[in-house]
């Protein structure tokens, strides 16, 4: 993947700084990260992702319990125990049991009872075919949310990886800047020996080389935080970055372009129209209790000394049971009613989803925009202060600049190099943030998305958390 083209000059003076401090081992060693491997462990190992694999997990098999609806129920009832009854079998006289008329009924030790009962619903109106589709729509859902935080994810990834890049590259410069300062307060106190400067001067150049230690102090904070940001994200330690590259065929060539995919790919628009759909079933299931029901349903039962009777009886019962509510208040329709509003409320967040992606496109643009004009005039800065810091130092030498000049000028060429850095790595974290914005950051990258990250049933593995190795 190639970066677009930069001038020579801002090559040169980009180059200049890393060379100088070793950035260059970035990008060499066979050990070395690439922003590709970075993405990569997060979309594999980052928890912010885990959690919403484990979420569609979970709703596959909430897909499984709609489906069970169209199977029948089978139920088993054992019961055993002691039976008293007083009836006219009992209060009838029995001389083997030594039974006598009225004598207030019968104990009987030794009941066992049997009842198996099949239920198989024949009509529901359409629950279970709208429960079912309202699963679906919800793994779809749950598919487009993995691939949304795999986005988001990987564009924390991006920023933390870049921002380790950037601020080595800031270190550099500050060692550098360092460096410089040591240097005039070596030249300023030969001169004070020789008798050519003064005490003034060297107090002045110790002041401005602590001045310059102290932000290079600053800044490798600012790559500390840094390096354990990246450690949160990525879940490694930042070592052996390799310097980033970025393919920019897959940056839509106008703004309203990038607009049009970010509304077709980007996984927020994605999930919130599933999200519609889910609704959509929801409403038809809440419409079930609207039509009558329709089961079949079949009991057997084995009954001994029940009753007050010293035998075994056996039953067995087919039927067709129609069950229709005819009256609950209102409460059905009112809740049918209850969830067309839901639908119109996903549709609202659908439409603010698509506002959102499309403001997100348009600030990337912007962004990208301004550093890359911010990148031209830094340039041009860059290198005016190098030739007039070059300059001052040789006029210095001969008498005709003051130190004040040029130690204002070295601090100028340690401040615009600053910016021109750091505004190089905020161009092409825009260009990353584009293409995350369309909702392609993590195509781009060369990564593939976990099985679970498809927007409809999948085959995985049937082992679940918490169940031995045979679950």
């Amino acid at each position: 993947m190639k970066l677009e083209a930069l001038s020579l000059r801002r090559t040169s003076l980009l180059l200049g700084t890393a060379l100088l401090t070793g950035i260059a081992g970035f990008a060499g060693g066979a050990s070395a990260l690439t922003l590709q491997e970075a993405v990569g462990l997060i979309i594999s190992t980052n928890p912010e992702v885990g959690v919403t694999i484990k979420d569609r997990r979970a709703i596959d098999y909430e897909l499984r319990q709609a489906r069970a609806l169209y199977y029948p129920q089978i139920d088993v009832r054992l019961d055993a125990g002691i039976d008293f009854s007083e009836n006219e079998t009992t209060d009838t006289g029995n001389a083997r049991t030594n039974q006598g008329e009225h004598d207030h009924g019968r104990w009987l030790y030794g009941r066992r009872d049997a009842q198996v009962t099949l239920q198989q619903r024949i009509f529901d109106g359409f629950e279970t075919d709208s429960e079912v589709e309202r699963q679906k729509q919800r793994i779809a859902s749950a598919g487009q949310r993995i691939q949304d935080q795999g986005q988001v994810s990987a564009l924390d990834g991006t920023q933390v990886y870049l921002d380790v890049l950037r601020h080595t590259e800031r270190v550099a410069n500050a060692e550098e800047n360092v460096k410089a300062h040591e240097e005039t307060l070596r030249l300023v106190q030969r001169r004070a020996e020789l008798g050519g400067g003064n005490v003034a001067d060297v107090r002045q150049a110790e002041a401005r080389l602590a001045t310059a230690r102290t932000n290079l102090n600053e800044i490798q904070g600012d790559l500390r935080d840094a390096r354990a940001s990246f450690q949160r994200v990525i879940g490694v330690e930042a070592q052996d970055l390799e310097a980033v590259t970025l393919d920019n065929s897959m940056v839509a060539a106008t703004e309203e372009e990038s607009v049009a995919r970010g509304l077709t790919t980007n996984p927020k628009v994605l999930l919130a129209q599933a999200d519609v759909k889910v609704s959509e079933a929801e409403i038809e299931k809440e419409a079930a209790p609207l039509y009558p029901r329709l089961d079949l349903e079949v009991i057997g039962n084995n009954n001994r000394h029940n009753n007050g009777r010293e035998d075994t009886t056996y039953s067995a019962t087919f039927l067709l049971v129609a069950r229709y509510n005819l009256y609950r208040g209102g409460a059905d329709l009112a809740r049918v009613r209850e969830f067309k509003w839901r639908k119109a409320e996903a549709q609202e967040q659908l439409r603010v989803q698509e506002r959102a992606v499309a403001e997100d496109v348009r600030l990337s643009w912007s962004a990208r925009d301004t550093q890359r004009n911010r990148i031209q005039t830094l340039t041009d800065q860059v290198e005016a202060n190098q030739n007039t810091r070059d300059v001052y130092a040789q006029q210095f030498d001969i008498g005709q600049r003051s130190l004040l000049d040029l130690l204002d000028a070295t601090n100028e060429l340690f401040l615009s190099k600053n910016d021109l850095i750091t505004a190089n790595y905020e161009e092409i974290f825009a260009n990353y943030r584009i293409l995350a914005s369309q909702g392609q950051l993590v195509q781009a990258m060369g990564v593939a998305f976990p099985t679970e990250a498809t927007p409809g049933e999948a085959e995985f593995e049937t082992k679940v958390p918490g169940e031995g190795s045979g679950g």
